[in-house]
């Protein structure tokens, strides 16, 4: 009897947890800790903002945050992580998967802390700012490229950040 009320208050602990990791929030915040605003990167390459024109006909599709490398990324949302590799243009990324059809996504980091499959928390640390990818080009000020979608159609970011 004592063992099947351990087990049994092991297994509510458990998903107690999970289920703090995954409370909704309406709202997604910065993946980059300011101090004051959310600065934008400007640089001769061009600006980071979402929608600006990219060449070859593209539209960029998330924001550019200014930052240092080695600047801590954080989760914008709980959820679960759906990749984190690196790719040509995006270099290291993570993509996380949120609750109602959301998804974020991290771009050109240095170092990926966090592996596909994992339930990651609103605010914990997944990666690091870098310049890999198309960010790697020297006139490119380090930046981290944040997308947010929601089913699968790019959104302004600024319209969903706390």
């Amino acid at each position: 009897m004592k063992r099947a009320l351990f087990f049994f208050l092991i297994i509510i602990i458990f998903f107690l947890s999970i289920g703090t990791l995954l409370i909704y929030y309406e709202h997604f915040i910065s993946p980059i800790r300011y101090k004051d605003e959310i600065v934008i990167r400007n640089d001769g390459r061009g600006n980071g903002y979402f929608a600006a024109h990219r060449s070859g006909r593209r539209t960029h599709e998330g924001l550019d945050l200014l930052a240092e490398i080695g600047t801590q990324v954080l989760a914008s949302r709980s959820g679960i992580v759906v990749s984190a590799k690196q790719v040509r243009g995006m270099g290291k990324y993570v993509m996380i998967r949120h609750f109602g059809g959301y998804a974020t996504i991290y771009g050109h980091l240095s170092v990926i802390l966090v592996k596909k499959n994992q339930i990651v928390g609103r605010g914990k640390v997944i990666g690091l700012v870098g310049k890999t990818g198309n960010a790697n080009y020297r006139n490119i000020l380090p930046h981290l490229h944040f997308e947010l979608r929601k089913s699968g159609i790019p959104q302004d970011p600024f319209y969903y950040l706390d």
